[in-house]
């Protein structure tokens, strides 16, 4: 089962708010990163997969329909 990037933030419970400060990015790129998840750099998504604590993989390489 995969996760999308917003299914993943709020599994772990935060805001956009919150997860865009965690990441040292703006509330507007992480919110354009939910909606299109490609647009993230790999480090990037490596720091959302460690904030929420689901593996990479998990949220980045999976079908979604959300």
């Amino acid at each position: 089962m995969g996760f999308s990037v917003k299914q993943a933030r709020q599994y772990a419970g935060f805001t956009q708010i919150e997860m865009a400060q965690m990441l040292g990015v703006s509330r507007d790129t992480y919110r354009k990163i939910e909606l299109s998840p490609e647009t993230a750099s790999v480090a990037l998504a490596k720091k959302i997969s460690a904030v929420v604590g689901i593996p990479i993989d998990q949220i980045f390489f999976t079908q979604s329909s959300t």
